[in-house]
């Protein structure tokens, strides 16, 4: 009996080992094509993105400090008139992209304005909700003129994740998300660090992936999935319009998805200015011309054109 009892323990133990390995060989592989790929501002380097364990320590260690940045601020452009600010996610941040490629970059260049670029690789709507209950957010940036959230249809999707990437054991998380409470959002937080530990590995990830993807498929009433949306998007504005009284709020959908009609009327009727990428530039940016090697993101010629349209059509 307890030869098996040992032979048992010793197979559960030859499992996790080989489990923390395979882990570990993710992380590597994946870190390596992060650093080999992409150009991120020295501000995330010195904190530790992409370098084995991240660390974002504010709060319950979700974000660095607005003042230490993310984003990607389009660097050595300075102008007086009133800034912009922009939230979304790798699309708005300019992943795959030189610094002069991005949008925050071609739109603070041509509009003459400064832009503060606050989104990041990854992200979502709930992301632009957090920062916009920091105090940090409004003592680094005066008053815009406009808020610009570049949207696109997966942040319906993340909205519902536990995390916004498949990570790993080895790596911190944004583990971000609000439910619906008494008419408001409240931040589910979880700090049970074991149970943390088990959300972060990469099959458990990957998993939580799947499923959520088959609930938001499967749903009878999908209306629902964006009315949560716009709940984020009024809670977010509320917060900033305490500090930006005299700001206007934009949405720019990037991709054109049929069921978004019903987000840009919701929206509109909540005092969002919507603006169609598409529609804007008479083109249809799932063009292999407008995409990136890695056929997800938007290139620098996709920017070259939507910028100059934006322009126009909000009197930058």
């Amino acid at each position: 009996m307890k030869k098996k009892i040992a032979l048992f323990v010793a197979n559960i133990l030859l499992i996790l080992i080989s489990f923390f390995i395979v882990e570990i060989v993710i992380w590597h592989k994946e870190n390596d094509y992060l650093r080999r790929t992409n150009t991120f501002p020295k501000t995330m380097n010195q904190i530790g993105f992409h370098e084995g364990i991240t660390k974002f320590n504010i709060d319950l260690n979700y974000f660095p400090t607005p003042e230490n940045g993310y984003g990607r601020a389009p660097e050595g452009l300075k102008y007086k008139k009133k800034p912009i600010t922009i939230f979304g996610c790798s699309y708005a941040y300019g992943y795959k992209l030189n610094n002069e490629e991005t949008f925050s970059y071609k739109l603070a260049h041509s509009a003459k304005r400064p832009v503060y670029n606050q989104s990041f690789t990854g992200w979502g709507i709930q992301h632009m909700l957090y920062q916009s209950k920091l105090e940090g957010l409004y003592s680094k940036i005066p008053e815009p003129e406009y808020v610009i959230y570049v949207y696109i249809n997966d942040h319906i999707r993340r909205l519902y994740l536990i995390s916004f990437s498949s990570w790993n054991i080895l790596a911190e998380q944004f583990n971000l998300r609000y439910k619906s409470k008494n008419n408001q959002l409240v931040e589910i937080r979880n700090q049970n660090p074991i149970l943390n530990q088990i959300k972060r590995l990469y099959f458990v990830n990957k998993l939580q992936n799947t499923i959520v993807n088959k609930q938001i498929a499967r749903t009878k009433n999908p209306e629902k999935h964006y009315d949560f949306a716009v709940e984020h998007f009024v809670s977010a504005k509320n917060e900033m319009q305490k500090h930006w009284k005299n700001s206007k709020f934009v949405v720019l959908f990037y991709d054109s998805v049929e069921s978004d009609k019903y987000l840009r009327d919701k929206l509109e009727k909540n005092n969002f200015i919507i603006v169609d990428a598409e529609k804007l530039i008479s083109e249809d940016l799932t063009k292999e011309e407008f995409i990136t090697e890695d056929k997800c993101h938007p290139n620098e010629k996709a920017w070259d054109l939507i910028t100059p349209a934006l322009i126009r059509e909000l009197n930058l």
